[in-house]
């Protein structure tokens, strides 16, 4: 079974994607990494760069399942219309090819890493790392907070194996 995980971002979007393999039902790391964009690029622009990214993920790599990160704030009405663009074709996506959709907000991601729904950004990073065994890996917040998601979701008492 695979999980990817989705940061949307109209600037960077962040995915990760893990396996659940064995009898123990080890979480195995895949891929992580960031679709970047151009901010002067014209958000249908943008949007079309997000599409055909994660479309090939998903043809190469055949999830069974998408997580994705909530919007519940955002400082500016119109990053959040952007953001919510991006979380649309992420949709779309996750539609086209039959793969259920999971939402997760930061508390309950941060919850499920750490076991604490305030820790920092760097602590739910580690975690990521540690139960990964990505000692050695740079990656990104975004792809970071990716793999955190498929974590979260794998953690999740509504997810069934």
């Amino acid at each position: 079974m695979r999980i990817i995980g989705i940061d949307p971002g109209t600037i960077t979007c962040g995915y990760g994607i893990v396996e659940i393999a064995g009898k123990k039902k080890d979480i195995i790391y895949s891929t992580a990494g960031d679709i970047k964009m151009n901010k002067k690029d014209p958000l249908p622009e943008r949007l079309k760069k997000v599409y055909d990214s994660l479309n090939s993920l998903i043809e190469e790599y055949k999830p069974s399942h998408l997580c994705l990160e909530k919007i519940f704030y955002h400082k500016s009405i119109l990053s959040a219309f952007a953001l919510g663009s991006v979380r649309g074709i992420t949709l779309l996506l996750a539609a086209q090819n039959n793969l259920p959709v999971s939402e997760y907000n930061s508390t309950e991601l941060k919850m499920a890493l750490t076991g604490y729904g305030r820790a920092e950004k760097r602590q739910v990073q580690e975690m990521v790392k540690i139960i990964l065994n990505l000692k050695s890996v740079k990656m990104s917040e975004d792809s970071t907070d990716a793999l955190a998601l498929c974590i979260c979701h794998i953690n999740s008492s509504t997810f069934k194996f």
